[in-house]
């Protein structure tokens, strides 16, 4: 009985040894990343005016949306909307090439949307060609939505922040 339950701990021990080892890097970060709805809400709206344009999806990235979220948790702590400066955005955001964002805040995702079309120099970070992954962090304080979208053009964009474990 002893020997069975030896025999047992030593493969479970060995099983689980053999997954922790077998997870690449940055393998649950992507996984276990969930979107707030009105992160999804801003991505979807981004795409549909690049689509009607004619250019390619964005892909909304975990890692910038991470970068993202806590520049505008950073805003609502400060009650101020304002960009993240460029050496915070070097120690957040890795591997990238080109790189814009856009922040807002205002009552919800429509109009806020609106307010970044309707800006040329906002317009201009939605529709640039070469730019393929976004990030967004949403969130709702006091009856206000505060957002910062991350656009970035490199095929793998990441992240020195602690990312979500599964």
């Amino acid at each position: 009985m002893r020997s069975t339950r030896l025999v047992a701990l030593t493969t479970l021990i060995t099983l689980f040894g053999t997954l922790m080892v077998a997870a690449p890097a940055g393998a649950a970060s992507s996984t276990c990343w969930v979107s707030r709805p009105a992160e999804l809400d801003f991505a979807r709206d981004l795409n549909s005016e690049r689509g009607a344009a004619g250019l390619g999806k964005l892909r909304l990235d975990p890692e910038l949306s991470k970068a993202a979220r806590l520049h505008t948790w950073e805003m609502i702590r400060k009650s101020r909307l304002h960009h993240t400066s460029d050496e915070r955005l070097r120690a957040r955001v890795t591997n990238w090439v080109i790189l814009g964002e856009n922040v807002g805040m205002g009552p919800g995702v429509t109009s806020l949307h609106k307010a970044f079309m309707d800006s040329p120099t906002h317009r201009a970070n939605v529709m640039r060609a070469d730019y393929n992954h976004v990030g967004v962090g949403a969130r709702f304080k006091d009856g206000r939505l505060w957002v910062t979208i991350l656009f970035e053009g490199t095929t793998n964009p990441g992240t020195p922040l602690p990312m979500p474990t599964c």
